[in-house]
Order: structure tokens, then sequence, then C-alpha cells
């Protein structure tokens, strides 16, 4: 079973996915989108490089990105989000 992206609105408005394994995992979660087009557009983008992506190993981590051990927590609380359809994504 493939993993699944899921759209949502969190605490600030703000549109963002996230990318979750098959047991629900969270591998990965978006940066804020305006709007919903601009968020499945993001969707698409990450789709298109993630099957042809490079490993890369960096010896520090990346200036101005904050890591934790549970990134959607410190993003928003899960009681605020707000989900989406996955068949009203397109408009």
């Amino acid at each position: 079973m493939a993993g699944m992206f899921e759209l949502f609105i969190d605490a600030e408005a703000s549109f963002r996915f996230q990318l979750t394994a098959p047991d629900g995992t969270v591998m990965a979660v978006s940066r804020p989108f305006p709007s919903k087009a601009a968020a499945v557009e993001g969707i698409a983008a990450v789709r298109e490089y993630a099957g042809m992506g490079h490993v890369k190993e960096l010896a520090a981590p990346p200036a101005e990105r904050h890591f934790g051990s549970r990134p959607h927590a410190a993003i928003r609380p899960p009681s605020k989000r707000v989900p989406l359809q996955c068949q009203r994504l397109a408009g």
C-alpha cells in the first residue's frame, strides 16, 4: 500500500499537506500555502521530484529549518485540523 497525501487547513487558516505512511506515521509536512490550488500544485511537485530525488547527506542541519521528533504536532494541534476530501482537490 502506498502512502497518502492529506490536505488540511491549519490553525492559521493556511492550506498544508502531509505525507503519511500506510501505518499512519507522518513522514513529511508541507509549508503553508495561500490556497487549495497552490497546495495541490505542491503535492504534484513533491510527486514529481520525490520519485527521482537523490539522497544528499549533510554534515550539519540546513540553516533556518526546525527539526523535531513530531513536526506535525508543532505546526497545529490535531483538534484544529479540518480535513478536505480528496475528490474535491481539483476545485
